[in-house]
């Protein structure tokens, strides 16, 4: 199949025929992309990996609110059953006001 861009005959096929490794953990195989954004070699390992992603929340959920010990990935204190992120609330203000002053050291150099 033949694309003509801008006066140029391009091969559909020789633009980006580039090997990738399928992103389903047990599976692993090396197939060629049909399309940019391709992640599975094939629907069946689509819906396995989707699958087993759904599964991992619904259990890391139900742990939550079982009261399952949980850390903040950044200071490891004790995180409460309420709360959904993975940081507790000193560090996710740190890093809003972070990256508040960021944006505005940024408007105060363009201005």
């Amino acid at each position: 199949m033949l694309f003509w861009f801008n006066g140029n005959s391009t091969n559909r096929n020789a633009r980006s025929a580039q090997a990738v490794i399928c992103s389903n953990k047990e599976c692993a195989i090396e197939f060629e992309p049909k399309t940019h954004n391709q992640k599975y070699h094939n629907d069946e390992c689509c819906r396995v990996a989707t699958n087993r992603r759904i599964m991992e929340k619904y259990y890391e959920k139900k742990a939550i609110r079982q009261g399952a010990a949980r850390g903040c990935k950044r200071c490891g204190h004790q995180l409460s059953r309420y709360n959904e992120t993975s940081l507790c609330a000193s560090c996710q203000k740190k890093i809003d006001i972070t990256k508040r002053s960021n944006i505005l050291e940024r408007l105060n150099e363009i201005s």
